[in-house]
C-alpha cells in the first residue's frame, strides 16, 4: 500500500489548478436532497476520472430522468494511433465502469442496455437507475474509493514481485462475458512480448503523422487545459516541459522510446493482457469495463499500472502477439503492473463540457 507521505504528496499536488479539481470530489458533497438529475450529475464526477487514450476523454452524456445516456465522442477520436476507434470504445466502457460503482456506492440499482438504437454507434449505452439496490453487485467490493486514487504510472517500476494473494485478487475481475485476462509472469515470454513492444516503438515513431498526433496531445506542467497529458506524466521537470510537444514532432526518438519500452516490460514483475473472442465494438467497451475494475483493484492494494499497447495498435505486430501468447481470442489491451512511487493526476474537462441534450 502507499505510505501517508506519498498519499499527502500527490493529494497537494492535485489541488495546483483547477482542470485537477474533479479529483478532489468529496462523497459527503452527494445531493441527497436534490432531484434525480443533480444525483445523476454528481455519479458522473467520478466517471470523468476514467483512463483514455493520450487523456483525450473521448466520451459525452446525457442526462434525462433516470436516465443516463453514454456516448463516445467521435471529434476526439485519434485516427493515426486508434484508426477503428477500438481504444476509443474501451475508454468508454472505463466511465461507464466508473459511473456503475458510484451508482452502487449511493445506493442505487440500475439497468444497462448497450447500443440500444441496434447499431454500434456512438451511442454506447443507456443506464436507467432506480431507488433500489441491486441484489448482486456487478463489481468487485469497496472498488468506489479507488476511483479518485487511480492513475496511470507510467514511472519504471520496482522488480519485487506481486504476491499470489494479489494476482488472484486480479483474476477475479475476470467475470465480462466474452473477455479473457492473461498475467504474464514467465521471464523468456515477458522478454519476447518486450521486443514486439520495441517493434512497435520503432514503427510508429517513424511515422510523422503518429509523431504529431502525439505531440498534439502532449501539455507542458503548467497547462491549464482539461484534456491531453502534461509533461509530469512522463518524468519530464520544468521549463524543459514547454519543449515536450515539439521535440515528439521533430525528432524521431523510436531508438531510446523502443529501449526504455523494452527494459519497462522485461522487469516489469508481471504483464496483463485482455483479449476478446469478437473485435466488435461491444467487445471493446467490455474490455474498457474489465479494465477499469482491475486499476481500481489493483490501485486498492497499492500496484500500479500502464498501457505497452503497441503490439495491438499495429495490425501486423497484433497477430504475432496473438501467436506468441497462443490465443484463441483478440488481443485488445496490453499493460503492465507493479510497484512504483506515485504520480500526480492528469486534467479532466469541466462536466459542463461533457454533458450533451
Amino acid at each position: 500500500m502507499f505510505n501517508e507521505k506519498e498519499k499527502k504528496e500527490v493529494r497537494k499536488e492535485k489541488m495546483n489548478g483547477k482542470n485537477l479539481a474533479h479529483w478532489e470530489v468529496k462523497e459527503k458533497d452527494f445531493p441527497k436532497a436534490g432531484t434525480i438529475e443533480k444525483e445523476l450529475t454528481f455519479l458522473l464526477r467520478y466517471a470523468l476520472l476514467a483512463p483514455s487514450g493520450h487523456n483525450t476523454q473521448p466520451w459525452n452524456f446525457s442526462i434525462r430522468g433516470n436516465k443516463i445516456s453514454v456516448y463516445v465522442d467521435l471529434a476526439r477520436n485519434l485516427p493515426v494511433v486508434d484508426h477503428d476507434n477500438r481504444e476509443m470504445y474501451i475508454s468508454a466502457g472505463c466511465a461507464l465502469a466508473n459511473l456503475l460503482i458510484a451508482a452502487e456506492h449511493f445506493h442505487f440499482g440500475y439497468k444497462l442496455d448497450f447500443f440500444p438504437e441496434g447499431k454500434e454507434d456512438e451511442l454506447v449505452a443507456v443506464a436507467e437507475f432506480f431507488a433500489e439496490e441491486l441484489e448482486q453487485s456487478e463489481f468487485p467490493e469497496n472498488l468506489f474509493a479507488s476511483i479518485t486514487q487511480r492513475h496511470t504510472n507510467r514511472n519504471e517500476y520496482e522488480t519485487r514481485t506481486i504476491n499470489e494473494e494479489s494476482l488472484q485478487k486480479l483474476k477475479e475481475c475476470a467475470d465480462e462475458e466474452g473477455i479473457r485476462l492473461d498475467l504474464i509472469k514467465e521471464p523468456q515470454v515477458k522478454s519476447e512480448v518486450a521486443e514486439l513492444i520495441a517493434r512497435g516503438d520503432v514503427i510508429q515513431m517513424n511515422n510523422k503523422a503518429f509523431r504529431r498526433e502525439l505531440a498534439s496531445w502532449i501539455r507542458h506542467n503548467w497547462t491549464k487545459s482539461g484534456d491531453g497529458m502534461p509533461c509530469y506524466a512522463f518524468g519530464i521537470p520544468g521549463a524543459i516541459s514547454f519543449l515536450g510537444p515539439f521535440f515528439i514532432k521533430s525528432f524521431n526518438m523510436s531508438k531510446s522510446q523502443s529501449e526504455k519500452d523494452r527494459r519497462f516490460a522485461d522487469q516489469t514483475p508481471v504483464l496483463g493482457i485482455l483479449s476478446s473472442a469478437k473485435d466488435d465494438k461491444l467487445s471493446c467497451v467490455k474490455t474498457g469495463i474489465l479494465f477499469e475494475k482491475i486499476a481500481l483493484t489493483a490501485t486498492k492494494i497499492g500496484i500500479q499500472y500502464a498501457f505497452l499497447n503497441q503490439p495491438i495498435e499495429v495490425p501486423e505486430l497484433r497477430q504475432e502477439l496473438k501467436s506468441l501468447l497462443k490465443l484463441e481470442e483478440l488481443p485488445q489491451l496490453l499493460f503492465r503492473l507493479g510497484y512504483a512511487k506515485l504520480r500526480r493526476h492528469t486534467p479532466r474537462r469541466p462536466i459542463q463540457e461533457v454533458l450533451v441534450q
